[in-house]
C-alpha cells in the first residue's frame, strides 16, 4: 500500500465502539448488529508474500493473525516491518479455517485489543445466523447519498456476474434509535463472498461513523425493495 492509502485507511469496525455497545445492550440482536459490521469490514495486516500473514502468540501460546483498524494502530507493531495489505475480515476468517497452525485473529493487539479465537469466530457466525430470520426492519426509499455511490456500486457489480440488482434504502430495526443505510442485493452465492467487496467499494461515499447493513434478498425482501424504490444497479 502507498503512504497516502495507509494514511487514509480507517476500518469501519472499532473494537472500543463494539465493547461499549455490548456493555449497554447485550441482547442477541445488538450482538448481531455489531458482528455484521465486523464481518463486512477491512483491516490492515503485515504480510510476507504468497498469502502469508504475520501472527502473534498470546499467553496461551495460540497463534493469532494480527489485524489493525488504522495506521496509528499499525505503527505500534514492534517487530520487523514487512509489506502491508488491506484484507476483508472474511478473508482473515478463511485463513484461520484453512490453517491448522492458526488459532484466530487479534484486532489492534497493542491498543484496545479484541481477541477472536476459533471458538469466538464460531459464536459470531452462529449469532448472525440465529438473528437474521427474526430481525424486523422498516424500510423506505432514500436519496441521501453522494452521486458517486451508485457509480461505484455499478462498477463493482459489472465485475460480479452473479449480481442482478442492488437497492439502497433507509432502514430501522425495532430497537434502533435512528435510520441506517441498507443495501438489499439480489444475487447468487454467499454474502461473505460479495459483501466485503461491496463494503470496500462504497466506503468512501459514507459519512464518518455511518452505519451500513447488507442483506441478501429473499422473496420477501425483494417485494419490499421493489415497492419502496428503484434499484441503484440492475444487470443489463
Amino acid at each position: 500500500m502507498t503512504e497516502s492509502q495507509l494514511n487514509a485507511f480507517r476500518s469501519e469496525f472499532d473494537p472500543q465502539t463494539m465493547a461499549e455497545s455490548l456493555r449497554a445492550d447485550g441482547s442477541a440482536q445488538n450482538k448481531a448488529k455489531n458482528f455484521a459490521v465486523l464481518k463486512t469490514s477491512d483491516f490492515l495486516v503485515y504480510t510476507r508474500g504468497q498469502g502469508r500473514v504475520c501472527v502473534l502468540n498470546n499467553k496461551s501460546k495460540q497463534a493469532l493473525i494480527a489485524a489493525f483498524t488504522c495506521r496509528e494502530e499499525l505503527e505500534k507493531w514492534p517487530f520487523e516491518r514487512t509489506e502491508v495489505e488491506e484484507m476483508p475480515f472474511t478473508a482473515l476468517e478463511k485463513l484461520v479455517e484453512q490453517g491448522a497452525k492458526l488459532d484466530g485473529i487479534v484486532i489492534d493487539p497493542f491498543g484496545k485489543a479484541l481477541h477472536l479465537t476459533r471458538g469466538h469466530l464460531t459464536d459470531i457466525e452462529q449469532t448472525l445466523r440465529a438473528a437474521t430470520p427474526r430481525r424486523e426492519l422498516k424500510m423506505r426509499a432514500t436519496l441521501d447519498y453522494p452521486i458517486g455511490l451508485p457509480i461505484a456500486v455499478r462498477e463493482l457489480c459489472e465485475s460480479h456476474n452473479e449480481v442482478y440488482r442492488v437497492w439502497l434504502l433507509e432502514a430501522r430495526g425495532d430497537n434502533d434509535t435512528k435510520d441506517h443505510k441498507l443495501f438489499v442485493v439480489d444475487f447468487d452465492g454467499k454474502p461473505e463472498d460479495l459483501f466485503p467487496h461491496l463494503a470496500k467499494a462504497v466506503r468512501l461515499y459514507l459519512r464518518q461513523g455511518e452505519q451500513v447493513e447488507m442483506l441478501k434478498a429473499d422473496l420477501a425482501l425483494l417485494r419490499i425493495a421493489e415497492q419502496a424504490s428503484r434499484p441503484i444497479y440492475e444487470k443489463a
